[in-house]
């Protein structure tokens, strides 16, 4: 899931190496907070009962990997053309 996000990133930021940097930093800063925030949730309210954590931690890899591989089929079927546009522009 890292690869395919690092891999939409370097999609939207194309050949912009001036900014590139800061949105990966801003992108790795509020990916490292909001993990933080959702493991405390998780931990606070499912630490005594271990049913819901082996679920969580079993399904939700499990589902936000189907919803990426998703996404990113999506984005290949419908945009695939206007990628290509817009690579052979930046090539120039």
């Amino acid at each position: 899931m890292l690869n395919t996000a690092t891999s939409l990133i370097s999609d939207v930021i194309g050949k912009d190496d001036q900014s590139s940097a800061f949105v990966y930093g801003t992108y790795s800063f509020f990916e490292k907070v909001i993990n933080g925030v959702i493991i405390f949730f998780i931990t606070a309210y499912f630490n005594k009962r271990q049913l819901p954590l082996k679920l969580i931690s079993g399904l939700v890899p499990v589902l936000c990997s189907t919803f990426a591989f998703g996404l990113t089929y999506l984005g290949k079927v419908l945009y695939s053309e206007r990628v290509v546009k817009l690579s052979s522009n930046s090539e120039r």
